[in-house]
């Protein structure tokens, strides 16, 4: 991984190997970022993705093991109620043949190269466990 600092936000470029989700996650520990969000796009070997049923209350995942364009990446990263690092992502995966799948991120791994712009926000949110959906969610503005 590389990054960069421009103004307040960072630029991030992963490696061939590297999964997504666990090297933002560490270098937002490294960097001391508990708030902000990110975008990005890239090139994935595998991936897994989910789906959440607030009625169910629960994840339903599914593992992809295929070359994919990642067309879209997209989350946030908030403290969460045991002041744990919370990274929460979707991803739109394309296909050689056009088509495009996406959810919920559960991890992916780059094959090309993965760039994710974070922009840190400076103010302490933290998310809360919402009884009614099941979720952390971010509670107090």
């Amino acid at each position: 991984m590389n990054e960069t600092k421009i103004n307040s936000q960072y630029l991030i470029v992963l490696k061939k190997g590297e999964s997504v989700l666990s090297s933002l996650k560490d270098f937002c520990q490294k960097q001391g970022v508990a708030n902000g969000f990110f975008v990005g796009l890239g090139a994935v070997e595998e991936a897994e993705l989910a789906h959440y049923s607030v009625a169910q209350k629960k994840y339903t995942s599914f593992k992809l093991k295929e070359p994919l364009e990642v067309i879209s990446l997209t989350g946030n990263v908030f403290l969460g109620p045991e002041g744990e690092l919370i990274i929460h992502a979707h991803a739109s995966l394309g296909r050689s043949t056009g088509e495009v799948i996406g959810g919920h991120l559960v991890e992916m791994v780059i094959s090309g190269t993965g760039e994710i712009l974070l922009t840190p926000l400076f103010s302490e949110f933290r998310k809360e466990y919402d009884p009614e959906t099941g979720l952390k969610i971010l509670k107090h503005f």
